[in-house]
């Protein structure tokens, strides 16, 4: 199957929209000045991914995005659960990865962010029990992706997709005035020590 690349979803939406103008049916303006813009050279399109690292031991519910959340490299590239100002994403993949590290729990957020740091994330398939519960992805409190079973991150024997990769089938925009949420529930707490990190993947617009 021949699966269309992020970017030329980006340009399908965003051309649609200014076809409909044109046309003088419904569209959406925001799309109109974007597409406008990267025409004219005022913009131009990034590859770009939004991830975030966060401890999930003795939880049942795990938000990897959060308001209180800032950029730290290694930890996370998102604040307050939006995108940099003046971007507009399209995301169309996500990657789920995990780990249960060894030895003591740390006792300091300095010591948390260490950890994470050093962390080398695998298949949730070595996690017991992750890959048996649900995920939610939102944006503007409005569902993207609805409690789609974990079990879709586990790409092991796959070699035609990266190792924990979804490909969206409906991709959607997230604008830089939206927070997103990405939560996972599971029937029961996931095991001590489990380390969880979520990357959102697709097309980006930057200044040119």
């Amino acid at each position: 199957m021949n699966r269309k690349n992020s970017r030329e979803q980006f340009l399908e939406i965003v051309n649609a929209h200014l076809s409909l103008r044109e046309a003088g049916k419904k569209h959406d303006p925001a799309m109109v000045k974007v597409a406008e813009g990267i025409k004219e050279g005022r913009l131009q399109l990034s590859d770009s991914a939004y991830y975030a690292i966060k401890y999930g031991g003795d939880k049942a519910t795990i938000h990897m995005f959060e308001t209180q959340d800032a950029k730290e490299i290694g930890v996370t590239n998102v604040t307050q659960s939006k995108l940099p100002k003046d971007r507009l994403f399209l995301c169309n993949r996500i990657t789920l990865l995990a780990k249960v590290f060894d030895g003591e729990t740390p006792q300091s957020d300095t010591g948390w962010k260490q950890l994470i740091k050093s962390t080398n994330f695998d298949s949730i398939k070595s996690v017991a029990g992750l890959q048996n519960g649900v995920w939610t992805f939102m944006a503007n409190k409005k569902i993207i992706v609805d409690e789609r079973p974990m079990q879709e991150f586990v790409t092991d024997n796959n070699t035609q997709i990266h190792l924990g990769t979804y490909y969206l089938e409906n991709p959607r925009f997230i604008r830089d005035d939206e927070e997103f949420e990405f939560t996972i529930e599971l029937g029961d707490d996931a095991p001590d020590n489990t380390l969880i990190k979520v990357l959102l993947a697709g097309t980006s617009t930057v200044p040119a």
